[in-house]
């Protein structure tokens, strides 16, 4: 781990445990088992042909993927200029010029990030950003089977930490290989929610030259809408200890339970959907 990604590390677990905010990425009870379902499911990986999909095809620069009906109705592109390294930057924020690709029509509303679809140059990354080559090559490990680690690696890089990750999936798309989870991202304890939870693909084309980011919000029945204390907990959902952040691994243990064995065609949209759009990348 590199000095700035320690350092950041330290500050979120320091401020935990003064019961403010800082999230840190809680480790599960009952590791054991969760590391052996989690493997038993990244052997089977999908197959690189494209999928039947039927929806709208977007074709902006050098990619082109097929939204389906259900999940939207057309994307635009934004691009994003490049952030070089400066004395007062932090890391996260460093990057390339890269492209973001913003879904339109899609089914849900009011979330804390929105559907969009992620392309960078990983050569072009490198090179105003050397502490992503730890990442990079985390991902590339995980793409040929080794096992996961604590946190899986994601792009966009954020100002916060990933909470859990569940429903891990190794997925092929057009030109390359990844994995698809779902997660939280936050800078505070709170209970995993609909308006927080998100599906995400991170993964890389088969040359190296792209890395592909995918953020599209999700939600699961069981959940509540909002990680707000007085916000109403659905009879089957999993209650937070407010008042003892310490008792919070339960919690995104027990949520990550409930999680892995909904049905994939229970979420809203439904996993299978997301996948498809997934597999129909292609970046030429």
């Amino acid at each position: 781990m590199n000095k700035k990604i320690l350092g950041l590390s330290i500050i979120l677990l320091a401020t935990l445990a003064c019961g403010a905010i800082a999230p840190a990425a809680p480790t599960q009870p009952g590791v054991e088992t969760v590391v052996a379902a989690t493997l038993q499911a990244l052997t089977a990986v999908a197959p690189p042909t494209q999928p039947s999909v039927s929806g709208t095809l977007v074709a902006i620069n050098n990619i082109t993927f097929t939204i389906p009906t259900r999940l939207g109705n057309g994307a635009q592109v934004e691009t994003i200029q490049a952030v070089p390294a400066s004395d007062d930057m932090p890391w996260w924020e460093i990057a390339p010029t890269y492209n973001k690709y913003h879904l339109q029509g899609y089914p849900l509303s009011g979330t804390f990030h929105t559907a969009t679809v992620y392309v960078y140059p990983v050569k072009e990354y490198l090179q105003v950003n050397e502490d992503m080559a730890e990442p990079f090559d985390t991902l590339k490990g995980v793409i040929a089977g080794q096992p996961l680690p604590e946190n899986i690696p994601f792009l966009p890089a954020f100002n916060a930490a990933q909470m859990f990750h569940s429903n891990e999936q190794l997925l092929s798309f057009q030109s390359g290989q990844g994995i698809r989870f779902l997660t939280q991202y936050g800078q505070a304890p709170y209970p995993v929610n609909n308006e927080s939870l998100f599906y995400t693909f991170q993964g890389m084309t088969d040359d190296g030259a792209y890395y592909v980011s995918a953020i599209l919000p999700v939600t699961a029945a069981f959940l509540p809408a909002d990680g707000n204390p007085d916000t109403p907990l659905p009879a089957d959902g999993v209650p937070f200890d407010w008042e003892n952040f310490l008792n919070m691994d339960q919690h995104f243990a027990l949520v990550k339970q409930k999680l892995n064995t909904t049905d994939p065609n229970a979420f809203n949209p439904t996993l299978t959907d997301l996948d498809a759009l997934i597999q129909s990348i292609l970046i030429k």
